[in-house]
């Protein structure tokens, strides 16, 4: 099991556990306060920036988890649509959370004046690596269809 598939499953395992503590002690909060406590407590994905190697059912049941928070926490049944959820709510996805991520550390290293940050930067490990590609995928997204 590779180190990135261990933390996405320690970071799945942390959401289960704030599902359950939101949704117990905050069930009867207004939807605003819901929100900001589901930012608060959703939003960070601890290294999801530098993740490159992992199943897609690893991360589909980070995804499946976090969209499970967000219904529970606004009393949605399962079968709703969560894309729809998130969007009504303008609370942002799992795969929006890494966007931004990865757009907010690639943009850091891109324009960092550091000495070894520039060395790594102009590196083949870095152009040509598992995580530069990775970030490539996620912030150049083709709408197919």
């Amino acid at each position: 099991m590779t180190d990135d598939v261990k933390t996405i499953i320690k970071q799945t395992t942390k959401l289960l556990v704030v599902r359950n503590t939101l949704q117990r002690k905050f069930s009867y909060c207004s939807r605003e306060v819901k929100m900001e406590l589901f930012r608060s407590h959703c939003y960070s994905i601890y290294c999801n920036s530098l993740w490159s190697r992992y199943k897609v059912v690893t991360m589909n049941r980070l995804k499946v988890c976090h969209n499970d928070i967000l219904k529970r926490l606004l009393g949605l049944p399962r079968w709703c649509s969560s894309s729809l959820a998130f969007a009504r709510n303008g609370v942002n996805n799992v795969d929006v959370i890494c966007r931004h991520s990865v757009f907010s550390l690639r943009s850091r290293v891109e324009l960092s004046t550091n000495s070894i940050i520039t060395s790594v930067r102009q590196s083949s490990a870095y152009v040509c690596g598992p995580i530069q590609q990775r970030w490539l995928v996620l912030l150049f997204v083709q709408n197919v269809g």
